[in-house]
């Protein structure tokens, strides 16, 4: 290693080892000629519960646990005229439904510095995920059921699919369902998922425009990609990778480091998405989503606000502690289209709030390494992160963190 890259090592040294340069929202940036690869891996524990408009907690899966009536399967407002019975009326029975899902994000981040106040870097995730789905129907409540004579000569209902069961109806079954949502709306089976691939890859620079000796400002622009796959529309328990459009980010960080051992870090996030076509199911009610309306619709994603303090202190000359909290926001998302659809039912509950939390340690070899007794300068962190309180379907979730870096 060449005497700038040296000098450079030595430079990182008298910072905080922070969970590593630009992996945390600070105003750090490498010295010229330095480069990092950071391989950061987040192991979610189960999630089963989001939070719902009030803040409230409530099964991921409670918008699939409901009455099997005319309001999630409208055909049968048809069989409640033919036979007179009360709007509403009309059910298949309940649905019992249950989500939870596993969720593994690996990254690999690479950056480098360019001069000794601009940093360039790139954030490629990689996701795997499974949704352990368990799903029936309770039929014990059911007011209407198959036809048996259907298809046979002389069927006293005119050949009706459905007829009530006080006059011969038969209940469905699990799979009678499934086969209904398959043949007549086009949805897949609701059944386990799983699913590894990319998400949506970030690239961006960082600039230090000033470093004094009590405060570090810069500010970090970028764009995230569109690569990782988008939600199926025809799939009620899959999880989409990415959001399906470019977004141009913003971040503006000021540290202050006045204070021995201590650093205070304070930043603002902006992503801005840009409008983009995709093809979504267009439900009349956003708690009811079984519908057969679907329609690639206008969408514009709505804007990402992000405020995050964090804290980080250096115990011994290797291991330093952080302590982050962040709160997020994001605005109401705009869809329309042509086909006379409720778009409206597409924009509630898209705008969320989040509150997350996040304590790690992390570890330097690099004054080790100045001292020739470690071969690599490298950084490893160990980290607990939980989102605590949120709003409007944002997932309650929480992971340990494990991430590596390496400096050359």
């Amino acid at each position: 290693m060449n005497v700038r890259v040296l000098a450079a090592l030595l430079t990182l040294a008298t910072c905080f080892a922070s969970p590593g340069i630009l992996w945390a929202d600070t105003a750090e940036v490498l010295p010229k000629g330095v480069s990092v690869i950071n391989l950061n891996s987040e192991l979610y524990f189960p999630i089963d519960e989001r939070y719902d408009p009030n803040g409230d907690t409530e099964d991921i899966a409670a918008d699939f646990n409901a009455n099997l009536n005319s309001t999630v399967f409208r055909d049968l407002a048809l069989m409640e005229a033919a036979f007179m019975m009360p709007p509403g009326s009309a059910t298949l029975g309940s649905s019992v439904v249950s989500f939870e899902y596993e969720a593994y994000v690996f990254e690999f981040k690479f950056y480098h510095g360019i001069t000794d106040r601009l940093t360039a870097g790139i954030n490629i995730p990689y996701w795997v995920m499974k949704n352990k789905v368990n799903a029936r129907v309770d039929s014990s409540t059911a007011t209407v059921g198959t036809n048996p004579y259907l298809g046979m000569p002389g069927d006293p209902f005119g050949g009706a699919p459905f007829i009530p069961i006080s006059l011969g109806g038969q209940p469905l079954t699990t799979d009678d369902v499934q086969d209904l949502l398959v043949r007549e709306y086009g949805y897949k089976k609701i059944e386990p998922w799983s699913k590894d691939g990319l998400s949506d890859i970030e690239v961006g620079i960082r600039y230090q425009y000033l470093n004094t000796e009590n405060w570090r400002l810069a500010c970090t622009a970028g764009v995230i990609l569109p690569t990782g796959v988008e939600d199926d529309p025809d799939n009620l328990v899959d999880y989409g990778f990415g959001s399906g459009t470019y977004a141009p980010f913003l971040s503006l960080h000021t540290d202050y480091v006045g204070i021995k051992n201590l650093l205070l870090d304070l930043t603002l996030h902006y992503e801005l998405y840009l409008p983009h076509h995709e093809e979504l199911r267009v439900p009349e009610d956003p708690n009811h989503p079984i519908t057969v309306n679907k329609e690639r619709v206008d969408r514009d994603l709505g804007d990402v606000f992000e405020a995050e303090a964090e804290c980080q202190y250096q115990f011994t000359e290797g291991l330093s502690g952080f302590a982050i909290y962040k709160y997020g926001q994001k605005l109401k998302d705009g869809i329309s289209g042509d086909g006379g659809f409720s778009y409206e039912a597409l924009e509630d509950e898209t705008n969320y709030t989040e509150h997350v939390a996040k304590v790690g340690l992390t570890y330097s070899t690099i004054p080790l390494y100045q001292e020739k007794k470690f071969p690599v300068p490298m950084t490893l962190s160990i980290s607990y992160r939980n989102r605590f309180a949120g709003s409007n379907n944002v997932f309650k979730s929480e992971y340990i963190g494990l991430s590596v870096s390496v400096y050359f």
